[in-house]
């Protein structure tokens, strides 16, 4: 097989005899082949392979982690690592083994995670003295003493089963050392070829591989930091000398012991337990964000009102996933590790030991996250600098594979929330890989409608939400500003295209955005008003959508206006100045058709929907956004907005990003921007380490569209923004009003620079090379060739 067309024939296995009608989320396999090397190649010299798998997989080389995958993708594009094996192997007799879970396809599993219709397992050798791409040769077996939790024996007091990935585990002894050369896999069984070719049929492969086009994600060693209570056979302090020095801990035959473990801060990383001893022992290991109000039961069918207050305290209880471990190997050293990484701020661990005492030698961790190289560092005072250094551990915990919404409970890709973050990070970093990616799948899952699915990949066929396809264009948008690609913007043109004419063709006979399908999700935001009890899908839009007398909500018709003057910058851009001028068009005609029919008898606030008296702080704020109302009548309405907050339903903090771009746009933003960041605030003072998902409801204490703040200290405090798309300018207008001191220096596609100033001298501006930069300060407008090293005082 050459290696220009080994991706079109990769050789895919499988074990025999796999059925997959057995009403299981999930199921784990093993896959191992043992070979001999010589040992005579030069230290220097690579041995390369590429990987794969359907669903996931983590490959080892004797017993060593070397990789795990594939990147998270859609059925279009299926993603392949490729592997240096060579620093692991030793002369003499080798093993490379994998472990594979496989989401089944016809049962609902992982929300992320695509399967194909065909399980498999592929691994390509490039180097012909290491012949060991996957074959018949290869031994194979189920795992079956490992399940993931069933959906039936889900806490549904924690929401819908998102990830599917905690497991139930009965250590199987036969299995013991498998990813050992000297393993006996006799009783294996040897692997088959997956293929769906038919003979002469044009049929392609289920798998169309691409390499991974992001970084493999570190997995970087770390521990807990102290013990936040426990109770039991162990004393508190004997649990402390395990974490902090590693001495190991000994629960008697016959007795239960629970710790409470804490991190400082939040985070995402794998959990590794090893242990000795211990015949019979059942072990439980519950992960979550931090510590509620006790409800008085542990599980429930269905969710509950939760409470969460001082994410320091210790005194509730903690609720969250779990994985149960049994041990069945006697006196043996063993370990338990999830498959998937876990994210939690508090670990509780429950062992109960039957008939011998069982030793805790080790509880080690593994953070893992996205690698984005951070440029931007700023410091802006003690507030703002702990406000910026929270909303960047919020976006590290949101980035993996995929953006993800939150890494707690789902990890789910929406186009929403993916734009703000995507938008943050160019911010902080010239590494774009990652949002490329996001680009290209959303693009990727255009339906017959036009619009993209709301979050994608996915595993299961879940509800649309329309309005997000608009944010698609949004993130489109913002790469464009930041980078000037042209080329990535015409690629994108045709789904943006699709998208709108969509929403025009909802259009109903006042001019205005009307309802969506009848199975569709109309999400605007979660606002506490907006609930609809026991009826989450007519919830979280404002009542107005479903008024007989209206049916239409106004923030439809100004996001799709606001959106469409967006698409129209792109096409200029891409110089399709006959489209840009007609979405411009279109805009005017939505502006004017919600003048006419959407403007209440309250002082002249938005309604939320035609002919009802219902208002929002939303449709103020997109009014203003998509220059329905200007001027002085812009910064009127936003000031009122702020300044009487109970009397208007709010943006929750999913939508205070545009309540901040509002205020820039109407010309209050340092009137009010203090104001807006009380939100933060109060997160801080309950000892939030991530930024929470809202203010309605106690779920997620980490969601990546509440890191807002990195944009309002980047482009208004230091007031740093790049150029005319694809111009190697930086403007500067740094907002001295809002902060005493500061200092930063703050990343730009045109080059790096230092923005500083104290409490009476001026605003300082330093580059690292040569640079272009438009400083507005003091009422004047100043262009500034920078060379190295220079400083310039304006």
């Amino acid at each position: 097989m050459s290696s220009t067309n080994w991706a079109l024939s990769a050789p895919w296995i499988w074990v025999p005899h796999y059925l997959e009608e057995d009403n299981q989320p999930g199921r784990y396999f093993l896959f191992r082949k043992t070979f001999q090397w010589s040992g005579t190649a030069r230290s220097d010299q690579e041995c390369l392979v590429h990987v794969s798998a359907d669903s996931r997989y983590r490959l080892f080389v004797n017993g060593r982690s070397v990789s795990f995958g594939p990147c998270k993708s859609h059925p279009g594009k299926w993603y392949y690592e490729t592997v240096d094996i060579r620093p692991h192997l030793v002369a003499g007799a080798n093993v490379i083994s994998a472990r594979v879970l496989r989401y089944s396809s016809i049962v609902a599993g992982s929300s992320s995670i695509v399967s194909s219709p065909l399980p498999g397992f592929m691994l390509y050798s490039t180097n012909e003295d290491v012949p060991i791409s996957s074959d018949v040769s290869w031994r194979c077996r189920e795992q079956r003493s490992v399940q993931i939790v069933p959906h039936a024996e889900w806490n549904f007091l924690l929401g819908p089963p998102f990830m599917a990935n905690n497991e139930r585990v009965e250590e199987d002894p036969v299995l013991r050392g498998w990813q050992d050369a000297g393993y006996d896999d006799s009783a294996w069984e040897s692997a088959v070829v997956q293929s769906n070719a038919v003979k002469m049929m044009p049929i392609v492969s289920h798998w169309q591989l691409s390499p991974r086009p992001i970084p493999s994600l570190p997995e970087i060693p770390c521990g807990f930091d102290g013990v936040a209570k426990s109770s039991g056979a162990v004393p508190a302090e004997d649990w402390q000398a395990l974490v902090s020095s590693g001495q190991p801990v000994v629960i008697p035959a016959g007795e239960s012991a629970t710790v409470d473990l804490s991190v400082e801060e939040l985070m995402t990383a794998f959990i590794n337990l090893s242990f000795s001893g211990g015949l019979g022992t059942r072990i439980t290991v519950l992960y979550a964000e931090c510590y509620e109000k006790d409800l008085g039961v542990d599980t429930a069918p269905f969710p509950m009102p939760r409470t969460k207050a001082n994410r320091a305290d210790v005194s509730g209880r903690l609720y969250g996933p779990r994985d149960y471990y049994t041990v069945t190997a006697g006196q043996e050293t063993h370990s338990f590790e999830p498959f998937w990484f876990r994210c939690f701020r508090y670990v509780q661990i429950e062992i109960t030991t039957i008939d011998q005492p069982l030793t805790l030698n080790r509880i080690s961790l593994r953070e893992t996250s996205y690698p984005l190289e951070i440029k931007t560092k700023i410091h802006a005072g003690d507030e703002l600098t702990k406000i910026w250094d929270i909303s960047l551990h919020t976006l590290k915990n949101c980035r993996h594979e995929t953006f993800e919404d939150c890494p707690f409970y789902e990890q789910n890709q929406f186009a929403s929330d993916s734009r703000l973050q995507m938008l943050f990070n160019y911010q902080l970093s010239p590494d774009d890989r990652l949002a490329r990616k996001t680009m290209e799948e959303f693009h990727a899952s255009r339906t017959a409608d036009g619009l993209i699915i709301a979050q994608y990949p996915t595993g299961l066929p879940l509800k649309q939400i329309p309005q997000f396809s608009l944010y698609f264009i949004l993130m489109v948008h913002d790469h464009m500003r930041y980078f000037g690609d042209q080329t990535l913007v015409r690629r994108y043109l045709g789904t943006v295209d699709s998208i709108l004419n969509y929403f025009d063709q909802r259009l109903d006979s006042r001019g205005l955005v009307g309802q969506f399908e009848p199975n569709t999700w109309p999400f605007v935001d979660w606002v506490k008003e907006w609930f609809v009890p026991g009826q989450i899908f007519k919830s979280c839009m404002p009542p107005a959508y479903h008024a007989d007398s209206a049916g239409a909500a106004t923030i439809n018709s100004l996001l799709y206006a606001m959106t469409l003057l967006h698409a129209a910058d792109l096409c200029t851009f891409s110089g399709r100045t006959d489209t840009a001028n007609e979405y411009r068009a279109r805009a005017d005609s939505l502006r004017r058709a919600v003048n006419q029919h959407c403007i209440g008898q309250r002082d002249g606030l938005y309604t939320d929907g035609p002919g009802v008296e219902q208002y929002s702080q939303h449709a103020q704020i997109f009014a203003i956004l998509s220059e329905t109302v200007t001027g002085a009548e812009a910064a009127s309405l936003m000031r009122r907005c702020v300044e009487q907050p109970s009397s208007l339903p709010q943006c929750s903090y999913a939508m205070k990003f545009y309540v901040f771009r509002a205020a820039e746009k109407a010309g209050v933003y340092a009137e009010v921007f203090h104001r807006l960041l009380e939100p933060w605030r109060a997160m801080m003072a309950e000892n939030l380490t991530t930024w929470a998902e809202d203010d309605v409801n106690a779920r997620s204490d980490c969601h990546g569209w509440s890191a807002c703040p990195v944009n309002e200290l980047v482009t208004q405090v230091f007031g740093v923004t790049p150029g005319l798309a694809g111009a190697p300018r930086i403007r500067i207008e740094p907002r001295r009003e809002l902060v005493e001191r500061a200092e930063g220096w703050l990343w730009t596609p045109a080059g790096e620079v230092k923005v500083s100033w104290g409490t009476d001298g001026p605003v300082e501006v330093e580059a690292k090379a040569w640079v272009t930069v438009e400083v507005v300060a003091g009422g004047r407008t100043d262009v500034v060739e920078l060379e190295p090293g220079k400083v310039v005082r304006v």
